[in-house]
């Protein structure tokens, strides 16, 4: 890896790196622990949509993990740090009933109007087609199409793949001749809200994660140290695109083989 010495944060992966099938991951408990020791800021990271930043948090902490809530960040943090720009245009939100709650103060559509955005996340606790042809309309009607990530698949709790967030903004994507904006993981806006809250530079700040796409690409692109875990979607990557991560270990676990201290 390129001089660890420069790295002053580290942003976590949760999902893959630090849990599989709702459990903690072997070492990623005491791990915590070792790099609180070593002085480091902490920013633990996720493009789950379909739950709240504090729903999270409490599922890490129920788990075992010393986490604090404002160490948690996800693209719906992400998303509300944009929308305070535009406290007063009108959004069609394709959210989850939890998430749709973190947006109570913003206005939809009414009868014939054309939102100014249109913003889709994980909602699979209400899944139905004419939910995606009215965002479809409303898109091509000329509002701007928002996507809380950009992950193509998940892995479900007995290991199976699912469809995930991207794939259906990329669905909207296509067929209306847009370009989405995204606030999870790999956009540039996302990690650059991340080291702002961290208050570090790229060159200061190492990714840790699971996904070739999502946390690795996205890592590079923003400039960062990018370590790929080989448990979650990165069990099942070949190493020959898994050699874009600046390293790759077995395990969150191993990390101190890694930072040397």
């Amino acid at each position: 890896m390129r001089d660890s010495s420069t790295i002053k944060a580290i942003l976590i992966d949760i999902v893959g790196t630090l849990v599989h099938r709702d459990k903690p991951i072997i070492g990623s408990i005491k791990i915590i622990s070792y790099l609180r020791k070593m002085g480091l800021k902490l920013l633990f990271t996720t493009n789950t949509d379909s739950r709240t930043p504090a729903t999270i948090h409490s599922e890490l902490v129920d788990l075992g993990f010393d986490i604090l809530r404002e160490e948690v960040f996800t693209p719906i943090i992400a998303l509300k740090k944009f929308l305070e720009y535009h406290q007063d245009k009108k959004i069609y939100f394709l959210l989850s009933k939890q998430t749709r709650n973190e947006f109570e103060a913003y206005n939809e559509p009414l009868g014939n109007q054309i939102p100014d955005f249109v913003v889709v996340g994980d909602f699979r606790d209400d899944w139905r087609l004419e939910r995606l042809d009215k965002a479809f309309q409303y898109i091509i009607g000329g509002a701007e199409l928002l996507g809380t990530q950009g992950n193509r698949y998940y892995i479900g709790k007995n290991d199976e793949i699912l469809l995930d967030t991207g794939s259906f903004v990329q669905t909207l994507a296509y067929a209306a001749e847009v370009t989405p904006r995204l606030f999870g993981k790999p956009s540039l806006t996302f990690f650059e809200l991340a080291m702002k809250k961290l208050g570090t530079s790229p060159s200061e700040t190492l990714i840790v994660g699971d996904d070739v796409y999502a946390d690795i690409k996205g890592g590079k692109e923003a400039g960062l140290h990018t370590i790929l875990v080989r448990t979650g979607k990165g069990a099942s990557y070949q190493s020959v695109i898994s050699m874009d991560a600046d390293q790759i270990l077995d395990s969150i676990a191993d990390l101190p083989l890694v930072l040397g201290k």
